[in-house]
């Protein structure tokens, strides 16, 4: 770029799956990736002759709390139109979206911006709409699954205020917490459930108007966002510099070579033919009901994060939280007993994430649950199991499910707490290993620990430590 200035505009639009059990307006399983292809399917689905649509109440609901965290006004009455296009992912031919009267807008999400300062990125909508089929390309051949089609789908569309693929990157990763936070959307990218477009201009300085805007299709990740924004900021400045024509358009990124490239001619609304949907009458939304869901609703993400801070973690753990999306679980398991809350936060971060990473298996899709997690520290703490019993649950909790004391009963990881089984174990490593003991009556105090650690394996992951080092000491004693 030469040195003559531009000013960057960028705005981003989102979509994410919502975590609802089935799809937007029938009830197939919303389980796209989790069953066989064209499994979980419908004349609904298909958008068969005679079929009707039928609105999903919790996918309304999980809007309404995503509009609420988003601070945004909700409108008391929204309708849906069909949005028509041709391509060979929507089975259908047009899609159920909405566009006159969405679900909510005119929010506000802060970051910190390029200068350091607290930026308010406005929200200019949140409106549902449904998801299409997925293509698979092998060789010249593609392959359709309709699983997809139909799942529920929120878009949120931000004003073009944003003015480097850094606020841009900084508001998406924002977002996604909040989402993830709240319990709206899973938004794991790798799924498809959190797809980011982000569209870029740039003008002059002093321009009263903004330039040739493009749109950046679906991109795989933050990175790929923030890269793909600054490359079309260098693009737009070349094509005018060299005395180009920029057009409007849809492009995709090659992450492999770093370089955008041209998908489409842009679309614009009209080009969609929007009607109201005929199957489907305006949805009233009622403000009680919307009264409702905010008074149920978790502590705002921004406030809870400050409370942790306030509770001692640290901001290295409250970004290992943030980052294996357990904000939200540590909410959860912390409800009832906010007072242990650092101890829930060590345990995940310490114990919980090295599972994660063990199994290659994240959080949310364990079968961990907080009540579960919560239930299964506090045996700790309370010295109901050993450290060692602990792993073995958590590990099964994490693997398997169910209720912590019910599976360390079934797994007999419940400590010792018969002084006379110790003892026994005691004598029995006193028996074996004689020369040891004889070697601490002399003065080699150091042996005291290797006798531990054999009265602790010979007892299993039901040795309470404190109350075993307490007997061997008086065994010791007594030798």
């Amino acid at each position: 770029m030469s040195e003559r200035k531009y000013v960057t505009t960028v705005g981003v639009e989102v979509h994410v799956e919502l975590a609802t059990r089935t799809k937007m307006f029938c009830s197939c399983l919303n389980a796209p990736q989790d069953v066989p292809p064209n499994t979980a399917v419908c004349p609904v689905c298909l958008g068969l002759p005679g079929s009707l649509p039928v609105i999903n109440r919790e996918a309304v609901r999980l809007g309404v709390v995503a509009a609420l965290a988003l601070n945004c006004a909700v409108n008391d009455r929204i309708w849906f139109e069909r949005k028509n296009y041709m391509y060979p992912d929507l089975v259908k031919g047009y899609q159920i979206s909405q566009i006159v009267s969405p679900l909510g807008g005119n929010g506000w999400l802060a970051i910190i911006g390029d200068d350091g300062e607290e930026k308010r990125i406005l929200i200019n909508r949140v409106h549902l709409e449904e998801d299409t089929a997925r293509l698979s390309h092998a060789g010249d051949n593609s392959l359709i699954d309709v699983n997809r089609s139909g799942a529920p789908l929120m878009e949120i569309v931000t004003e073009p205020v944003m003015r480097s693929g850094r606020e841009a990157e900084e508001y998406v990763r924002k977002l996604r917490a909040i989402l993830v936070y709240n319990g709206v959307s899973r938004c794991r990218i790798q799924r498809g459930e959190m797809r980011v477009e982000a569209n870029v201009s740039i003008a002059p300085e002093g321009a009263t108007r903004l330039g040739v805007r493009t749109e950046i299709k679906n991109q795989a990740g933050f990175n790929h966002m923030r890269s793909a924004v600054e490359y079309e900021v260098r693009r737009h400045a070349g094509v005018i510099e060299s005395g180009g024509t920029l057009h409007q358009e849809t492009r995709g990124w090659d992450d492999a070579n770093q370089r955008t490239f041209v998908q489409r001619s842009k679309e614009d609304a009209h080009d969609y033919r929007y009607f109201p949907e005929p199957d489907l009458p305006p949805l009233k939304i009622d403000p009680a009901w919307v009264k409702e869901i905010g008074a149920g609703m978790a502590t705002g993400y921004e406030d809870y994060v400050r409370g942790l801070l306030d509770h001692g973690l640290s901001p290295a753990d409250i970004e290992a939280l943030s980052r294996n999306d357990a904000l939200g679980f540590l909410r959860l398991a912390a409800a009832d007993m906010p007072e242990k809350t650092p101890l829930f936060a060590k345990r995940l971060v310490k114990d919980v994430f090295a599972l994660a990473n063990s199994t290659a298996m994240a959080l949310d899709e364990s079968k961990l649950r907080p009540a579960a997690f919560r239930d299964a520290a506090l045996l700790l703490e309370n010295g109901k199991i050993a450290a060692e019993g602990f792993r073995t649950l958590l590990d099964l909790l994490y693997r398997e499910g169910g209720a912590a004391e019910q599976v360390a009963r079934g797994n007999q990881l419940f400590v010792e707490t018969d002084h006379g089984a110790v003892e026994e174990a005691i004598r029995k490593v006193f028996a074996g290993n004689a020369a040891m003991v004889a070697e601490f009556k002399a003065g080699k105090t150091a042996v005291r620990n290797a006798l531990l650690g054999r009265t602790m394996k010979a007892l299993g992951k039901k040795a309470d430590p404190r109350v075993v080092s307490g007997l061997l000491d008086e065994a010791l004693k007594n030798a």
